[in-house]
């Protein structure tokens, strides 16, 4: 899928028009790319805009397998920085202002799992520890939470700093978790 700039008519996309899988900006009002942002032999895929607009995250398998990794929106050399289990997707960017959050599911186990990690810091953070299959991690407008869906069961709400325990908000096969625009006041 497509990530929407935060600033602006561009969108952040995989293409395979050159017979791979790679990350490019494009207007989102006639399709035109504006920049490539990988150029590697691996599949990258799955980008998501950092709420200031300045870095994409995205997946690739430039390491062996599917890990995270971060890149000026404009261009240059992107940077792993997910390290912790075999299979990390789905990356998401905190709204909260002056921070560099991410979520992504990740699998360092049998089980995937949520995960946050603050890119400053390098403190991650366990979202879920072996309640099921996590994925697909969604902040809340105001950052404090984490909607993910669990397979077979349905969408749940997690505390974004691992606090507390995720509540089940609907029952049912889910995936694409996504929340609604913050309320205006």
């Amino acid at each position: 899928g497509g990530s929407w700039a935060p600033d602006g008519p561009k969108i952040a996309v995989c293409l395979s028009k050159d017979g791979n899988p790679e990350i490019y900006v494009i207007s989102a009002s006639d399709g035109s790319v504006i920049t490539r942002l990988t150029k590697d032999k691996a599949i990258d895929t799955s980008p998501a805009w950092s709420p200031s607009g300045s870095e994409i995250a995205f997946v690739s398998d430039r390491n062996g397998g599917p890990q995270i990794f971060v890149a000026p929106a404009g261009g240059g050399a992107a940077k792993q920085v997910s390290f912790n289990g075999t299979y990390n997707t789905t990356p998401t960017w905190s709204p909260k202002a002056g921070k560099r959050i991410l979520a992504y599911t990740t699998r360092d186990g049998g089980n995937y799992d949520i995960v946050a990690l603050d890119l400053d810091s390098k403190a991650m953070t366990r979202i879920t520890q072996n309640e099921g299959s996590n994925e697909e991690p969604a902040f809340s407008p105001n950052g404090r939470a984490i909607a993910f869906s669990r397979a077979g069961q349905g969408i749940f709400i997690a505390n974004a700093d691992g606090t507390g325990k995720a509540v089940k908000v609907y029952s049912g096969s889910t995936t694409g978790v996504d929340w609604g625009p913050a309320p205006k006041d």
